[in-house]
């Protein structure tokens, strides 16, 4: 029997500190992977060995595969073919023998036909060359480099007519090749190496069936007619089609996709889309920009030893999930379709859980972004189905249409699932829409929150790199459960301004916009608010604080004479108390301290080492006070 009482008892899980990800879950690049660890402490919290459990929107795969390992059966569904084929490969991998085998012989072809485009005269290896993009002016109808035109702060000008020029994939009519790094990344700028190199890049031996026309939308600089092949120099796009023709030759279905997943975690590092920054003194190139934006200077890398490096990581990862399979004998079918198609298939009140990731909204377009990879996937998308809110200039779809799909996807939620089932969401967003038509969607469908936490990440993922104006840092975690009809939220603004304003007095009176939208947020959740105070999170914080670009500053900042440093305190005070006995791994410290200033926003695991350092000493994964550290002393 459903409960229709918000004081009915309900599991309330602990903070975890996330960890950061396995070589399992690395095989390939993808947004919004969540920690590993989270997902499993949710997944023993509230369900068990054999039962069954969806993911409409699977993306990387870790929900699936952590489920398999605690011998749970799960199902998984997305339309985006990338996300298919990590899933699938992540949680029902070849054996390693079989991929290492049929890998490493698709390699040493192409590395017998193509090594020679990347040969220098001395008999060395290119591992990268520099491109610089040339464009025209329209008035002189000159075209210059990126680096002969006369710069004012990061503009560029005609050195003739003094016109603006703009350097972008639109007004791009060539490249030159400036400087060249061989195998050991010296450096090299030899006239006569760069003209072999600038002749041989253009070495065009394509296959038209992987150059894909691009979605058109501006804002992710997809412009008109853009194919696949714009991304790439011809030289390596040559290489790359040739060796994704190969594996889509191989007959054993887990083996080809765990070669199309390796191809494709390298066709970003392969493309244009990589910046030269710094002469390659300062971290590592990688695809970090919004869209497809190529730089003004840029790289090529060598497929042949990026592919190389990623075939090592690949060996490690696929060893590692054929492990962990080893002693569970639980289903994980994954497949390539929309959400509300999967769910439709599935017989009603069937279903213990439901993992509900949901697409972010007008923030990150997966599917467009994916081009890169898809292209080389042989798979037709359905952009129709694509639950988002896009600029692109075909299948376009608004906020009225998410609202519609959203709507449709949690009705089905309260068909399939069981009556005491759960559904685990996890979201990260900072557009009120998002959360008013998710979380008003839960509520027409008679769903309430049982539980909610803010998530802090290890790493700042991929995607909040990609989408930082729209986008929490961590993600928040919501356990929603079905009740006979919807409850009437609470609409007291006035309590949330009051622990806004405790939140600021804690703090000295300033803290961040988004750390003040959590705190909210996580309160309307937790303490049954209705959702359309997401929407009225400014009334609530304007009559006590003013907004200093991205932190809210108190306006009296005398309340604040009484609570002087509240948060350091109630940090300092915890770890006093838990470290009295001695010496603790750092990481429980931590899931104590996330406790204690729950209602506060909790506290990123770096600001906690810096208030503590005085009175703390780390020890690698350990903690002690310093106390004792000179009572040992004394003692020896």
């Amino acid at each position: 029997m459903r409960s229709n009482s918000r004081s009915e008892k309900t599991i309330e899980t602990s903070s975890v500190v996330a960890e950061t990800h396995p070589p399992e879950y690395l095989l390939h690049k993808y947004w919004a992977r969540k920690p590993h660890n989270v997902i499993r402490h949710y997944l023993k919290s509230y369900f068990k060995p054999g039962d069954l459990l969806v993911d409409p929107f699977c993306g990387s795969g870790v929900f699936l595969a952590e489920a398999k390992k605690l011998g749970i059966n799960s199902r998984g569904y997305d339309i985006n073919p990338i996300a298919f084929l990590i899933s699938s490969v992540t949680t029902d991998p070849p054996s390693k023998a079989d991929f290492e085998r049929a890998a490493r012989k698709i390699l040493e072809l192409a590395k017998s036909k193509y090594e020679i485009l990347y040969q220098l005269s001395t008999g060395g290896t290119v591992r990268y060359v520099v491109h610089q993009m040339i464009t025209r002016c329209g008035t002189c109808n000159v075209e210059y480099s990126s680096g002969d035109t006369k710069k004012v702060g990061n503009r560029s000008y005609c050195p003739r007519c003094n016109l603006k020029l703009s350097f972008n994939q639109e007004s791009c009519v060539g490249t030159k090749i400036v400087k060249i790094y061989d195998k050991q990344n010296n450096e090299i700028l030899d006239e006569e190496e760069l003209a072999i190199q600038e002749n041989v890049s253009k070495t065009n031996g394509s296959i038209e069936a992987f150059n894909i026309p691009l979605v058109t939308n501006r804002r992710i600089l997809a412009f008109p007619d853009m194919k696949t092949s714009d991304l790439f120099t011809p030289r390596a796009f040559t290489v790359l089609c040739d060796l994704f023709q190969q594996a889509h030759k191989i007959e054993d279905t887990k083996v080809k996709n765990a070669i199309l997943l390796l191809l494709t975690s390298a066709t970003a590092q392969c493309s244009r889309l990589i910046p030269s920054r710094n002469n390659l003194k300062t971290g590592g190139p990688a695809w970090t920009v919004p869209g497809f934006w190529i730089a003004p200077v840029h790289l090529e890398t060598n497929p042949l030893i990026h592919l190389e490096a990623r075939f090592g990581k690949f060996i490690k990862g696929i060893g590692r999930l054929s492990e962990e399979y080893k002693n569970s004998d639980a289903i994980s079918i994954v497949t390539n379709q929309s959400a509300t198609n999967g769910l439709g298939n599935i017989e009603d009140e069937t279903l213990n859980g439901i993992f509900f990731d949901p697409p972010y909204g007008d923030n990150v377009p997966y599917v467009e972004f994916s081009s890169i990879w898809n292209s080389f996937l042989n798979r037709d998308i359905e952009y129709t189905d694509e639950i988002v809110v896009s600029d692109r200039k075909t299948f376009k779809s608004s906020w009225d249409k998410y609202q519609t799909d959203i709507e449709k996807v949690i009705g089905l939620f309260f068909r399939k699932l069981k009556d005491e089932g759960k559904v685990i969401m996890t979201f990260n967003n900072l557009d009120p829409r998002a959360w008013k038509i998710v979380l008003g969607a839960f509520s027409k469908y008679s769903f309430r929150c049982n539980e909610a936490k803010y998530q802090i990440p290890a790493v700042v993922s991929a995607k909040a790199q990609m989408a930082a104006n729209t986008s929490y840092i961590g993600d928040y975690y919501c356990v929603f459960s079905k009740t006979l009809k919807p409850e009437d939220g609470r609409k007291d603004l006035i309590a949330i301004t009051e622990r806004l304003r405790n939140a600021l007095q804690e703090r000295s009176g300033r803290a961040p916009v988004n750390l003040i939208q959590r705190i909210a947020i996580l309160m309307i959740l937790n303490e049954g608010f209705d959702v359309e105070l997401i929407g009225r999170i400014e009334d609530a914080i304007k009559p006590i604080a003013t907004l200093d670009i991205d932190h809210f500053q108190l306006r009296d900042m005398s309340s604040v004479k009484n609570i002087r440093n509240g948060l350091k305190n109630a940090i300092i005070k915890t770890a006093q108390m838990e470290l009295s006995a001695g010496k603790k791994p750092l990481k429980e410290i931590y899931e104590k301290i996330l406790l204690a200033t729950d209602e506060i926003g909790g506290v990123p695991l770096s600001e906690v080492k810096i208030i503590l350092q005085e009175i703390v000493h780390f020890e690698k994964e350990f903690c002690y006070l310093k106390r004792m550290e000179a009572q040992q002393t004394m003692s020896f």
